[in-house]
């Protein structure tokens, strides 16, 4: 998709993203967000993000899903309609190429459930390392899950981004 566009969310997406994570596929994947989902939690998460990093708000041209690198994790999720269709993927490298920019960031790194094979997949295509496994509580699943910890350095970014071209 070409006509993908990202920006800090605001209250008035709200309702989109409200739709977006009232999807238990989509939320299952989730490691913060409720089950069954809460008006109040997403309207809390449409706002611009305070902390290191960014949270975007991804739009085709409405909103289609979230993209973030959040005191150096990233994280992500996609309303279920454009799932396969490589837009993770796209928005991922999107936002590591930004989340790089900051030049104290060394380190890129993202958690997935060990059932995630989509994002195992999308990590594994950026150049992330599977570093450790482990248990974590999901909270929309309501049980402890297996989860899966991996790593991208700056170097190896960019040394990928250099033999891409």
């Amino acid at each position: 998709m070409d006509n993908l566009t990202y920006r800090d969310l605001r209250s008035e997406d709200t309702d989109a993203l409200h739709a977006i994570v009232s999807d238990w596929d989509v939320v299952r994947q989730m490691g913060s967000w409720p089950w069954p989902p809460q008006y109040r939690f997403t309207e809390s998460r449409c706002t611009t993000y305070k902390g290191v990093g960014f949270v975007w708000g991804l739009f085709a041209p409405k909103l289609i899903g979230m993209v973030a690198v959040t005191e150096g994790e990233l994280g992500y999720l996609l309303a279920r309609e454009y799932w396969g269709r490589g837009i993770v993927t796209a928005m991922a490298r999107t936002a590591i190429n930004h989340g790089f920019r900051e030049p104290v960031l060394q380190e890129i790194t993202a958690s997935i459930w060990g059932d995630n094979a989509g994002s195992r997949r999308v990590l594994t295509k950026l150049g992330f390392t599977k570093t450790a496994d482990g248990i974590e509580h999901a909270l929309a699943r309501g049980e402890d899950t297996s989860s899966h910890y991996y790593s991208l350095s700056r170097d190896v970014w960019h040394r990928l981004r250099c033999d891409a071209q």
